[in-house]
């Protein structure tokens, strides 16, 4: 499959050189730019007088309800304990207060539903209690009044000169009463420019017009009215006017920086431009000369192979002459297709062809040239299960993977060393490892042995030479294959792990 082809780092430079521009001119704009929003207040009165309205309203409604409280008191004086329940709103429980007699569990009733909680009791029968609800003597006299004492709930008193009653209230009933009757009024004007809030007394918004602020949005006015029903208010929120400016040496700074950005990444991606146009010079030489290089290479391996083929038996010290001229060729052919192959992926040009082929017959081309390397450094190899038949993947790209791993076997594991070629075929993927009981990799080279041009060692006078390409190319070849080369870990020498999957999958 042939390899998408990536755009240049230059312009890559170039388009992100553009984007941070392009942020930093936005940002600076964002920065430059000033909104103020303007709160102004509408001309007229009609929301004071509204208000004034309303607040009028509620007093009255409030003088309702305290006459319907001192004429339900007066009737649950008369009735005596017996009286029947109370139907007017907002009171909850009425207590009946003697001089003469102290039985408070007795002259308690609740109209709610709800268990007795508060008794009150005449201050002659108190006996100290730090929660008892001490009424004075006196008020058990004639008339009645409101008991508003902090910590105690609202109360009315109403007495006859012998008896008296206590009703605790609840003013919260009567909200929903003022809430109607305000509604039902319309009082509040509809058509008033911001937005006009009515909380009642537990803070609930009952009634609103305009557009709603936004949350947390502090109001510019607040009217309040307090009455025994609880605290009323009326949140109004002016009409916002947007003003926008923009602050000038933000902006100017914003444009600068930009500009000078945008000019620093023109610079860089033409001196990148002019780098990648010298470099790409250099690998076409490279690849040129490599071309030349193969063809006589070719030709020395051919007639090689003939003059061997060709010698009588006897001949074994020039026999031995030709193999030595034959594995060195073999190792520079070698350097001459991973530097071909290195010059294909710089361009762009690697492909990946998967076709059927034998493994096994693979390995035993591979083979067949590292035999007589490894015998004149005594390196023990052992080749374990090639499978058996044709598997789908990239012939040449496997037959190069595999001419490299062994290369490395005969250039660092060492004279005397024992290496291992192990192949599985499981679950329609290929796994490849090669293993040997050498030195090993440095834990500090175990990443960088895959780069391009680094080895485990890189000084001249370490006694291994070699481009260090070839781990890089390996990994390359196998990733396009849809696989993997990895260094596995190991107690002791190295071990390189191949996986490739078989069939479709390989060849995307």
């Amino acid at each position: 499959m042939s390899m998408r082809h990536n755009p240049p780092p230059w312009a890559w430079t170039l388009a992100v050189s553009a984007l941070l521009a392009a942020l930093v001119a936005g940002a600076g704009v964002v920065l430059a730019r000033k909104v103020e929003h303007l709160a102004e207040k509408p001309v007229g009165n009609r929301v004071d007088d509204a208000f004034r309205e309303s607040a009028r309203r509620i007093v009255i409604l409030e003088s309702f309800w305290q006459q319907a409280v001192e004429t339900e008191a007066t009737r649950l004086l008369n009735g005596g304990i017996n009286a029947p329940d109370s139907q007017v709103p907002g009171i909850i429980q009425c207590s009946w207060l003697n001089p003469n007699l102290y039985e408070p569990e007795r002259s308690q009733r609740r109209f709610d539903g709800r268990p007795v909680e508060l008794r009150p009791l005449l201050e002659r029968f108190a006996r100290g209690a730090a929660d008892e609800w001490k009424i004075p003597n006196q008020d058990v006299a004639q008339g009645g009044g409101w008991l508003e004492s902090p910590g105690r709930p609202l109360a009315w008193r109403q007495g006859n000169g012998r008896n008296a009653v206590i009703l605790q209230l609840d003013p919260s009933a009567g909200v929903p009463i003022v809430e109607k009757d305000l509604i039902a009024r319309k009082l509040l004007p509809e058509d008033e420019p911001g937005s006009l809030t009515w909380t009642d007394p537990q803070e609930k918004v009952w009634l609103a017009s305009g557009k709603p602020a936004p949350a947390g949005q502090k109001p510019d006015e607040i009217l309040r009215h307090v009455s025994r029903f609880g605290d009323w208010a009326l949140l109004r929120h002016y009409p916002v006017r947007i003003e926008t400016s923009y602050r000038m040496p933000v902006l100017a700074g914003g444009f600068a920086i930009a500009a000078l950005l945008l000019g620093g990444g023109i610079a860089v991606s033409s001196w990148q431009k002019k780098a990648m146009r010298v470099a790409a010079e250099r690998v076409s030489f490279v690849n040129r000369v490599s071309h030349e290089l193969r063809t006589p290479l070719t030709n020395l391996l051919l007639n090689t192979d003939l003059a061997l083929d060709d010698l009588p038996g006897d001949e074994g010290k020039l026999k031995r002459r030709l193999g030595l001229i034959r594995e060195e060729t073999s190792r520079l052919s070698r350097i001459v297709d991973n530097v071909l192959a290195f010059a294909r992926i710089e361009r762009g040009t690697a492909e990946s062809h998967a076709t059927r082929c034998d493994v096994g017959q693979v390995l035993g081309e591979v083979r067949e040239i590292f035999t007589p390397l490894f015998e004149r450094k005594s390196i023990t190899c052992r080749y374990d299960g090639p499978p058996r038949g044709d598997l789908r993947l990239d012939r040449d790209a496997l037959s190069q993977i595999l001419s490299n791993l062994l290369s490395n076997v005969e250039k660092y594991a060492g004279e005397g060393a024992n290496a291992a070629v192990r192949m599985a075929n499981k679950d329609d993927t290929l796994t490849i490892e090669v293993e040997d009981d050498g030195p090993g990799v440095p834990a500090d080279a175990r990443r960088r042995i895959f780069l391009p041009f680094e080895r485990a060692g890189s000084r001249v006078d370490e006694g291994v030479s070699g481009t260090g390409l070839g781990l890089a190319i390996s990994r390359d070849l196998a990733e396009r294959m849809g696989g993997r080369l990895e260094l596995a870990d190991t107690v002791g020498g190295a071990k390189f792990r191949l996986v490739i999957p078989l069939g479709e999958r390989s060849a995307s």
